[in-house]
């Protein structure tokens, strides 16, 4: 694969992972994580499928450097992220911290928030490789 179509893959992946957690609130979109965790810890883990492609590139390619680091660092935190909500919320409901949280993750999530990974992490690839 050249660069354009690494690039292209990236993006193609990240709106794939975008689409399998969208919902208009975080709490919806917090719950749809759940259920796959309910079903299986490592289903969960496959639907960051833009987690497990950054690895495969830098693998593949032998790419080490800060950029790629960096994307794998930002996509680990996003999921440690989601298992702690997840824990807190669900697993191990903390009445406190959901009393805390609710009124954030109950507002409708902003559009924006739903673009930043389709648009970053294939620039970042593109930095990481070229």
């Amino acid at each position: 694969m050249n660069l354009q179509e690494i690039v292209i893959v990236t993006f193609i992946i990240e709106l794939i992972e975008v689409l399998l957690q969208y919902s208009a609130t975080l709490k919806e979109s917090i719950y749809k994580i759940y259920k796959l965790y309910k079903k299986s810890p490592f289903l969960f883990f496959v639907s960051n499928i833009g987690y497990i492609w950054l690895l495969f590139i830098s693998i593949n390619y032998g790419v080490f450097n800060f950029a790629i680091v960096l994307a794998v660092a930002l996509k680990s935190l996003d999921i440690f992220t989601k298992l702690q909500l997840i824990q807190n919320i669900y697993l191990k409901p903390d009445q406190n911290y959901i009393n805390d949280i609710l009124p954030l993750i109950e507002d409708r999530a902003p559009s924006w928030m739903w673009i930043i990974g389709p648009l970053t992490y294939p620039y970042i690839v593109y930095i990481a490789l070229s």
